[in-house]
């Protein structure tokens, strides 16, 4: 009955907060902070491979 019940608890927190993220999505400040992040990564991913290439 416990492990039951700890088991429902743990799956409405998981529904929950997912439900939580689709119903409250990313901020825009926050949306352009991770494209900047992203863009600087693959940036710098291309810069390694065009100086490996390059060798």
């Amino acid at each position: 009955m416990k492990m039951s019940f700890l088991g429902g608890v743990i799956a409405g927190a998981i529904v929950g907060s997912a439900l939580t993220m689709v119903m409250d999505p990313v901020s825009d400040r926050q949306r352009r902070k991770m494209q900047k992040g992203t863009h600087s990564m693959f940036k710098t991913m291309g810069s390694v491979l065009d100086a490996m290439i390059a060798k």
